[in-house]
Parts: structure tokens; sequence; C-alpha cells
């Protein structure tokens, strides 16, 4: 904690420092460029005012006239330029404002109050619209919604695309009661697109909170499901039950590599079988929640 506000604290000591830089630096050009324009602007005055003075020893009128024409343009340049210098330096000082977001934070809060709102504008009536790469915005009943969907990440376990339907999170809306016994009931999962092939790419969107839920013939298919750890039943450890092979080698897939899925789903009224009891209980795996592996 104490070290995330001296960071903060550096940093907006590092902004400040810099900001005093520009400023000075800005000074400093302005200066130059001023100082400058009043050297240029006597040298002007000097031959303006010489070749007047050599017209009227020599008598000739017309260089003199001239010169007096010139020399209202030399003194009103003179003027500009002292002038410009200090209405850009006023106009840079007071273009330092003092707010709690730096620039880049008004920027995205900027851009996501757009996206919101061209999201709106898309109207769906049922489910959520997504943004494609030409920056136009689909709804679930669109073509190619449903190839954009399980190829555009997921927000973490609360996104829309998982709650829309009344669901707590990605747990819910992905669990399948026939997890471990039936080898196609992971078909009945929304999360299951009807062209299974979506789900092979390594940027399935819904693979942490659906992968669990395939059979093994997905383990390997998928480049977005991790592999099992092992070859076949014959190496699981006793703890593992005494249920058939399949749902014991998908439990401890469930229980190894996919913690998060695990607590995710266990105690929840969605995990019951049809006695109403928990597929998922506390003791679902063999190990404790804080040895369980995380979902990295």
């Amino acid at each position: 904690m104490w070290e995330q506000v001296e960071l903060a604290s550096g940093a907006e000591l590092a902004l400040a420092a810099g900001r005093q830089e520009f400023n000075n630096s800005g000074n400093e050009i302005l200066g130059y460029v001023a100082g400058l324009g009043v050297v240029l602007g006597i040298l002007a005055l000097v031959v303006v005012g010489g070749r007047m003075i050599h017209a009227n020893f020599t008598g000739d009128p017309w260089i003199a006239a001239r010169g007096m024409a010139d020399l209202p343009y030399v003194v009103l340049a003179i003027v500009l330029i002292v002038a410009s210098g200090t209405l850009v330096g006023s106009l840079l000082q007071g273009s330092t404002h003092e707010t709690e977001e730096n620039l880049g934070s008004l920027i995205e809060g900027v851009a996501q109050d757009q996206d919101e709102e061209e999201r709106e504008a898309a109207d769906c009536e049922d489910g959520v619209a997504l943004e494609t790469e030409d920056d136009n915005y689909i709804c679930p009943d669109k073509d190619g919604y449903e190839e954009l969907d399980h190829a555009t990440a997921l927000s973490g376990p609360d996104d829309p695309r998982c709650t829309d339907d009344g669901s707590a999170n990605c747990w819910e809306y992905c669990y399948e009661g026939s997890f471990g016994y039936f080898s196609n009931g992971f078909k009945a999962s929304p999360c299951t697109p009807d062209d299974l092939d979506l789900m092979e790419p390594a940027n399935w969107s819904y693979a942490p909170y659906h992968c669990p839920n395939l059979p093994a013939s997905w383990w390997e298919r998928s480049n977005a499901c991790r592999d099992h750890p092992l070859e076949n039943a014959g190496e699981l450890p006793d703890e593992y039950g005494t249920d058939l092979d399949t749902a014991r080698m998908q439990k401890y897939y469930a229980c190894v590599l996919y913690g998060d899925w695990v607590l995710g789903n266990q105690n929840k009224e969605w995990a019951k079988d049809s006695l109403g009891q928990f597929r998922i209980p506390d003791h679902f795996c063999p190990v404790t929640a804080s040895a369980r592996p995380d979902d990295e």
C-alpha cells in the first residue's frame, strides 16, 4: 500500500517537474525569438534611416520618400514580434490545468463513453452487441455474431455476455449438469457454439469457464483447453472416488488444471444433480482450497 502511494507521489512529482521544465524551455525559446526580432528590427531601422540620411545629402527625394514608406512596416514588425511572444507565453501558461485526472485517463473516459453510446445505438433486442474489426456493432441475431462471440475475449466472470440472460456469472452461464457422465452433454451449454470448430482456436473466449465441462476428446482437440496431465484412469490417485473412469478423469482435470472453475461452481444451486445434491461440494477435490492450483 505504501509502495503504491510512494509510486503515485513520484509520478506526480515527475509530471510536475516535466511541466515546469517545458514551461521554462518554452519561455527561453520565446525570449530568443523575441530578442532576435528586436535586433533585426533595429537593424532594419538603421538601414532605412541610413538610406533617408543619405538621400538628404544627395538630394534624392524619391529614396527618402520610399524610406518613409518602409518605416511604419518595420516598426509594426517589431511590435508584432514582441507582442506575439508575450501572447504565446501567456497562452502556454494558461494551458496548464490542475486536474485530478491525467490526459490519458480523460481520453480513455471519452473513448469509453463513445463506445457505450455506439453499443447502445446498435439496439440489440437480445443479448450484447459486439464490436467488429471495422468498428461497427452487431447483435446476437446477426450473421457473424457467433464467430465474433467465441473469438472476442471476455472481460471476466461477470462479462455482460454471461449475465445478460440472468446468470450470476460465466461459471453459471457455461455450467452443464451432465458434467463427467454424458459425453455429448456439453452441447446443451450456451457456451457451446453451433459450429464446434469455433472452440478449437487458442483464442476461444469461453475456455476458462467451459473447458472442464468438455469430454476427454476435447482436451487435446482444443488449443485453448489444457491437455490432461494423465494418460488414463489407472494413473488417478485413489482419493478421486469410485465413479465412472470418465467422470474421475474429468474431475481430476478440473481439480488440477482449473481451480477457478471448481471454486466458481462449488456449492452453487446450478451445480446440483437431479436429486438436488451439490455436484461440486467443498470436498469435490481431495485438496484444500488453499492448496488447489489457480487457473493461471
